[in-house]
């Protein structure tokens, strides 16, 4: 098994991978992140925004999923202009990646599904 940190800092490491977290299922606070650079000591951590929507996009797209019998959702991945936002359930906690909109999106839902399974 892999902790968190491993887990993070691998993900972290894919091309396009601008951010990885793991994030609390219910309460959408970060558990688990690299540190972040040029980040002002003490500021709003920009981060807190994103994982939270994770969380939160991951929840409702799990009662949905439950409620059309499907079981539960294996990977999100919301896009906007400016890249993804990719989320994987990981038991009490969601794995969230802020992707660029060129990465291999392939290899990063790959990579996160794996990850996922070595949460412990």
């Amino acid at each position: 098994m892999k902790t968190l940190t491993q887990i993070v800092a691998e993900l972290s490491h894919l091309p396009g991978v601008a951010v990885a977290m793991v994030v609390g299922a219910i309460d959408g606070l970060i558990v688990e992140t690299p540190g972040m650079k040029d980040a002002v000591t003490g500021g709003p951590d920009p981060r807190k925004h994103p994982a939270a929507l994770g969380a939160y996009l991951y929840s409702k797209a799990t009662r949905a999923a439950d409620a059309a019998r499907l079981g539960t959702p294996a990977f999100m991945r919301l896009e906007a202009q400016q890249g993804h936002i990719c989320v994987v359930g990981a038991r009490d906690v969601v794995l969230v990646t802020i992707v660029s909109p060129d990465a291999n999106l392939g290899r990063v839902r790959l990579d996160m599904m794996n990850a996922a399974r070595g949460v412990s």
